[in-house]
């Protein structure tokens, strides 16, 4: 899957008729500071990083001065989540919250169809409340069933005016998902202001590999989930995959030395899952190491 940052996916949502806060991503520290002053009065920051629990690892922070902006992205912008550095955070208005509610847009593989899972409350600890969630069964063509949402927003005891909005944001979700072929979109939390509007606060979408050549306005680089940074050589052979369509040529670059236990670097060219991890592990079982892997099938060129 193509992973996108949370700045990139609420761009979707805006796009797809989404309120979202007022903010903008910062590459450092000045850019940070002067989105602060823009925006006025008290701002979050956040790590744009592909990760779950940023509030936990010091990813997600308020700020009331620009000093402390300047701190907060200094030290965020130093971070790494796993082997990937943050190169960018998120300086956004800080919102005025009355509820909070769950949306999320998966593909239901056992059903062949997308589906819609809401909750009541969002935040950390969704997975843990699985019985009070809902999935809401989704048409292909047109979206979320009626009937599913209305029983969904009904049960929330709002008003009518804000269970009208909640519905909407319901459809949307689906049409911002479709828009751009998401394999997951979620919004967590979406916010009930104070003032009475639906805020996307926070999001996470993945775009399905096969629909990434389809939509180079999202500036996908790479559609494939690596757990480091991309190298050279992956960067080479993605380009060389996608520009041969007579066959498929997958690399990733694993180690790049080896221990003073193992015989040496060895690389590895295999052509068929099952094969190769069996052909993988006979390696690491004589005592080397594996450089990379790399699978071949179909009709690939000789070259």
């Amino acid at each position: 899957m193509a992973r996108l940052h949370e700045h990139q996916g609420k761009s979707i949502l805006a796009a797809n008729g989404f309120k979202i806060p007022r903010g903008r991503a910062a590459s450092n520290a000045d850019k940070a500071v002067a989105a602060a002053k823009e925006l006025g009065g008290e701002v979050v920051v956040k790590i744009q990083a592909w990760t779950t629990g940023r509030a936990g690892i010091g990813g997600v922070t308020f700020a009331k001065k620009p000093g402390e902006v300047r701190a907060h992205a200094t030290r965020m912008l130093a971070m790494k989540v796993g082997q990937f550095p943050v190169e960018a955070i998120l300086v956004e208005e800080k919102i005025d919250i009355d509820r909070e509610f769950f949306l999320s847009f998966a593909i239901d593989d056992a059903a062949r169809a997308p589906m819609i899972i809401f909750a009541v409350g969002g935040g950390t600890g969704i997975e843990e409340r699985v019985a009070s969630t809902r999935r809401i069964p989704c048409n292909v063509d047109s979206g979320p069933l009626d009937s599913a949402v209305s029983e969904a927003v009904d049960a929330c005891g709002l008003s009518q005016a804000h269970a009208k909005q909640l519905a909407e944001s319901i459809r949307k979700l689906f049409a911002a998902a479709r828009s751009v072929e998401a394999r997951s979109l979620e919004i967590n939390p979406l916010l009930l202001t104070k003032s009475g509007e639906f805020v996307a606060a926070d999001c996470r979408i993945t775009i399905d590999d096969y629909a990434v050549a389809r939509h180079p306005e999202l500036g996908i680089e790479i559609a494939r989930e690596f757990d480091h940074p991309p190298t050279t050589l992956e960067r080479i052979a993605y380009a060389v995959e996608q520009n041969d369509h007579r066959g498929t040529f997958y690399f990733a670059q694993l180690a790049t030395t080896a221990p003073k236990e193992s015989k040496g670097l060895v690389g590895f060219h295999g052509a068929g899952g099952g094969g190769s991890m069996m052909s993988m592990d006979a390696i690491v079982n004589a005592g080397f190491t594996i450089a990379d892997f790399t699978d071949t099938s179909g009709n690939p060129s000789a070259s």
